[in-house]
């Protein structure tokens, strides 16, 4: 059987069936045969497995251990997983959020969140595939017989991760601006993202799954940890891009110009901003209650904003909806401009430790250019017989 018809299949088995239990489960929870809990259970096998390919990623380029073909193997059963559970876990939600939108128990809000979401982060997937993959993958179909785990080298891989990828210190040592802002906006970002991902699992799954809802009580311990996480990450995020725009002023007209990323750092900006003034609303409309002063930004605003006696009423879902879908935006934004850099770079820069995996595909190189110019020689001489 033709090899490419095997790929097909394997690809439409691969889509088709996930996809279809993601159908089949959505059609169940909008006829409201299971809960909540089902959506944020499949969300949570998603993350662990995700997790898991990640580690085998790490493993198979950081250390020599393990068999370099089961961690492969491994990372991408464990990759396709977790973003199939993932699908299925949001059309579960969306079914279920719909139902409960129609019976009037929900605001309608959540019927929109759970599909712009994923079609969200689907673009977002393409957009990084095509960069980092795609645009790399004819030099890898050209050398991948030179490239072996026996002549990768981890203790550089891990020296760069850390250097280059985490703390920046190349940056560092070129200007401590440039390493201020950038490490501010993207840490800040991805510091910010992953707390969203655990404050999900603790807002909506533990109450779904029978645990007490923690998050309705205001002066809760652990619902004003993540408040007080979503300012200082979200401050973050805001210093560093009125880093950047301080950058932009100062860079104006010099060579340095071409490092500045003025597009990105407003729309993240207005994204940040945006978030704080939903908090301060929220605030606004439970009275700012005690301890609220833990979500600094957020009570701030909200003192600023209340001190008229204004209320603020209806504000809160227009201001709700322009940050959420403002953050989905900017999350399809990312691949689209000078932010592909963030997952371009750090990438370029790992593959470029692999000195004894260069050294190989040079002399490839060689090689196959001498070939062509020895074939080039012989065919001359041919024509001249």
């Amino acid at each position: 059987m033709d090899t490419t018809a095997v790929q097909t299949r394997k690809r439409l088995r691969r889509t088709v069936l996930p996809l279809t239990a993601g159908i089949v489960v959505f059609g169940f929870q909008l006829s409201g045969q299971f809960g909540a809990g089902l959506g944020y259970g499949l969300l949570l096998v998603s993350v662990i497995t995700l997790f898991g390919s990640l580690c085998s990623v790490l493993l198979l380029l950081l250390t020599r251990g393990f068999s370099a073909k089961a961690l492969s193997h491994s990372a991408r059963w464990l990759f396709w997983l977790g973003a199939w559970f993932y699908v299925i876990g949001v059309l579960a939600l969306s079914g279920y959020f719909i139902s409960e939108a129609l019976a009037g128990r929900v605001d309608l809000k959540w019927i929109f969140f759970g599909p712009a979401a994923i079609i969200s982060l689907i673009l977002f997937d393409i957009g990084i595939y095509r960069i980092v993959v795609q645009k790399n993958k004819p030099s890898w179909m050209r050398y991948r017989d030179v490239i072996s785990r026996e002549h990768m080298q981890p203790d550089r891989m891990r020296k760069v991760l850390m250097q280059d990828v985490v703390f920046h210190t190349k940056l560092f040592s070129q200007s401590g601006l440039r390493w201020l802002r950038h490490t501010l906006m993207l840490w800040g970002f991805v510091l910010m993202f992953a707390v969203e991902i655990f404050a999900v699992f603790v807002r909506e799954g533990f109450p779904a799954f029978g645990f007490p809802d923690i998050w309705e009580i205001s002066n809760h311990p652990v619902r004003l940890a993540f408040d007080f996480a979503f300012d200082f990450f979200g401050f973050m995020v805001l210093v560093g891009c009125l880093l950047s725009f301080l950058w932009r002023i100062r860079a104006a007209g010099t060579e340095e110009k071409k490092y500045s990323d003025t597009p990105s750092a407003v729309f993240l900006f207005f994204v940040v901003i945006s978030g704080f003034f939903v908090e301060a609303v929220r605030l606004i409309q439970d009275g700012i209650p005690p301890g609220s002063g833990i979500s600094f930004a957020g009570w701030f605003l909200a003192s600023m904003m209340s001190s008229g006696g204004a209320t603020f009423s209806g504000a809160y879902t227009p201001l709700w909806y322009f940050h959420v879908f403002g953050s989905l935006a900017f999350i399809v934004y990312v691949p689209a401009h000078r932010l592909a850099h963030s997952c371009a770079t750090p990438i370029g820069r790992l593959m470029n430790s692999q000195t004894d995996l260069l050294e190989k595909k040079r002399i490839r190189s060689i090689k196959g250019l001498m070939q062509k110019a020895n074939q080039s020689i012989i065919t001359n001489v041919e024509m001249d017989k």
